[in-house]
């Protein structure tokens, strides 16, 4: 009995209790890890392939971003884009989206075939850009096509309150407008880019485009580099070392229903841009953009067209369209 006393008391020591806690802490954590905790982290891959952006498609990526959000197992995230711009307002609608998603978790750009103007701009709001030596980058400005058009003498039956009221301002005013607007956009860049940018706002502003090797002497894009480069940087920036990849564009599709796609507009036809109209698209009339448009589909039933409430008006009614748009694509 003293004999059985005695080895109660030793394994009840603290040196003999101590590891053989320590033990069966790990035996506890190892089993929530495998069985309990979710699976390793992933990087999340979206997909954009050569896309216009206008009121549809900001919608579609606009989902896949908010996938990338919400899902809390994908902890980086690499957007693999190329567009040459679009609307204004949609551009900057996903600029606004990508930098709250790069709040919370790292975001990575990688460059494909043309990244312009309104594209660019969305790539501004990522932690780290990528581009491919044949990369085009750049564009930074702004094209515009002002508002109403009106008859030159008015119908009696039609009052307005303003000399401004049919058009939204002059073309001066106008003029003044996108002369803003282009301003926003290179202190957009500016800010973004920080020391990193080597060239002048002037140098910015001329518009101009440049290869991917060039993009990255100015400091416009970090580094030359593919999609398999830009996961492993978001995940050295996420902190992860063991990760799986996560196909967003996949992932929303079986959400959704929605199949990220081109579709061909064909030459001619007059659409417009809207960030508040989700069957809106860009248009070339008067060389706002060139005769092969392409754009990208809403798949689901908002893409239905809206009534016009003016249809009774007996003038032509015009939109303004601001684009942040490489019109020159083609040419």
């Amino acid at each position: 009995m003293e004999t059985l006393n005695k080895l109660l008391r030793a394994l009840t020591s603290w040196y003999v209790a101590g590891p053989a806690a320590v033990i069966l802490g790990l035996v506890i954590g190892g089993v929530i890890f495998f069985f309990v905790a979710p699976g390793k982290p992933s990087v999340g891959v979206i997909n954009i392939p050569f896309t216009v952006i206008d009121g549809n498609s900001a919608f579609v990526i606009g989902r896949h971003l908010d996938y990338a959000m919400q899902d809390d197992s994908i902890k980086a995230v690499v957007i693999s884009l190329s567009s040459p711009g679009g609307g204004a307002s949609s551009s900057e609608r996903l600029y606004i989206h990508t930098r709250r998603l790069r709040d919370e978790k790292p975001v990575v750009i990688v460059m494909n075939g043309l990244v312009a103007s309104g594209g660019y701009m969305m790539s501004m709001a990522s932690n780290y850009i990528y581009a491919q030596p044949s990369s085009l980058v750049g564009n930074v400005g702004v094209v515009g096509i002002s508002g109403g058009t009106l008859p030159p003498i008015l119908p009696e039956i039609i009052t307005t309150t303003g000399p401004h009221k049919l058009t939204g301002g002059s073309r001066q005013h106008w003029v003044e407008l996108i002369d803003r607007l282009k301003e926003g956009f290179a202190q957009m860049v500016i800010s973004e880019r920080g020391d990193r940018l080597r060239m002048t706002k002037e140098e910015l502003l001329e518009g101009s485009i440049y290869s991917g090797s060039q993009a990255v002497s100015l400091g416009m894009v970090d580094a030359i580099g593919v999609t398999g480069d830009g996961v492993e940087k978001a995940a050295e920036l996420a902190g992860i070392g063991r990760y799986s990849i996560t196909d967003v564009n996949a992932k929303v599709f079986e959400k959704y229903g929605w199949r990220v796609q081109l579709s061909y507009v064909p030459p001619g036809e007059v659409t417009a841009d809207d960030a508040d109209d989700p069957a809106a698209s860009h248009s070339d009339r008067d060389g706002a953009a060139s005769e092969d448009q392409y754009r990208q589909p809403l798949m689901g039933a908002l893409g239905q067209e809206q009534v016009n409430p003016l249809s009774n008006l007996p003038i032509e009614v015009g939109q303004p369209n601001i684009y942040y748009l490489y019109a020159g694509y083609g040419h």
